[in-house]
């Protein structure tokens, strides 16, 4: 009987000792099961359509931001630029040569006002010496043969003159025409340029690169594959690693940000991490769900909230263990 005695004061010892210390540790932490490790995930997709020429990854392997992963097929791309080189030659060619047209009609302006200014003074003379003789054919000083020969001098030059006026209008326009070309010229190889900038990016999209350092996921892309413009090719896992530890509305009062963190994970359960909380989320976990809940309801009944906690781990520990979506058992320290 002693013997029974004594085990019963033994549950009880033990039975108060581990209820002062939950007590103790419960008003030291605040604890959650409902918490899993993140990583970004970044599906990588073809910006441009076409077959795929190599696939330079296997699965799970690790990457480095740059390291080219996929290389679609180029010809069709090249032609492209080739293309687009080509054309804007052209319409390079062909705006020098616009340019010149214009100079070369209005250097012809400078010469025709030139002739018109020759013209005018070959007027002044004619028409003085036409008045001269009219004056001496009054007085009998000239005969009508050489008042006929003066006026006629005088009136060749009116024509010559009315002739190089006409010829100045005409090459105004001409020249007005040839530099209105001279814009548009300007404006088409501005276009080709983009035209070739774009077949340059093309090409440039056939090479698939990491995003960022991590570790690509299943390969499903063969060599011969024809992709399509937006199709996911591979899956990039970040390296980088957080908690997100969904607390209950009533353990977040009692936390606040930089809070002592350690951790547990399923799959290590002897292994214990450190780390720190960084943020809370700005809204429950419900408010980010595709249906929102409405309790604005007849019937109602009051639901505790979860509120995302992000949590990060503290350096100089070895996380290649921590996967995406493992799930964590979370102690964080309680603000004093």
């Amino acid at each position: 009987h002693k013997g029974m005695v004594y085990f019963a004061w033994l549950l009880i010892f033990i039975g108060v000792g581990g209820l002062i210390w939950y007590t103790l540790f419960t008003r030291t932490y605040q604890t959650t099961n409902d918490a899993q490790v993140d990583q970004y995930i970044t599906p990588v997709s073809s910006r441009v359509p076409g077959f795929v020429q190599e696939v330079r990854y296997t699965e799970d392997q690790r990457v480095k931001k740059g390291d080219t992963l996929i290389v679609i097929d180029t010809e069709e791309y090249t032609n492209y630029l080739d293309v687009a080189n080509a054309d804007l030659e052209t319409q390079k060619f062909s705006a020098v040569v616009s340019e010149m047209a214009a100079e070369t009609q209005s250097n012809q302006i400078a010469v025709i006002n030139e002739k018109l200014e020759n013209a005018k003074v070959e007027v002044w003379k004619t028409e003085r010496e036409y008045k001269r003789f009219e004056n001496l054919l009054k007085e009998k000083s000239a005969t009508e043969q050489q008042f006929e020969q003066v006026k006629a001098a005088y009136e060749m030059a009116l024509t010559n003159q009315k002739a190089i006026e006409k010829q100045v209008s005409v090459t105004v326009a001409s020249t007005k025409e040839a530099q209105s070309r001279v814009t548009p010229s300007k404006s088409i190889i501005q276009s080709q340029k983009a035209r070739k900038n774009n077949a340059n990016l093309f090409l440039k999209y056939t090479v698939v690169v990491a995003p960022y350092d991590g570790v690509v996921g299943a390969r499903y892309i063969q060599p011969g594959q024809y992709i399509k413009e937006g199709q996911t090719l591979v899956n990039v896992v970040s390296e980088e690693k957080w908690i997100t530890a969904n607390f209950r509305e009533t353990q977040v009062g009692l936390l606040e940000v930089g809070a002592e963190v350690y951790f547990t994970v399923d799959a290590y359960p002897n292994q214990k991490f450190n780390a720190k909380i960084i943020s809370f989320s700005p809204a429950s976990g419900s408010k980010f769900s595709l249906l929102p809940q409405n309790n604005a309801t007849g019937n109602f009944i009051k639901i505790e909230q979860r509120i995302p906690t992000k949590i990060v781990l503290e350096p100089k520990q070895d996380v290649s263990k921590l996967l995406a979506g493992m799930n964590v058992l979370v102690h964080a320290k309680t603000a004093q």
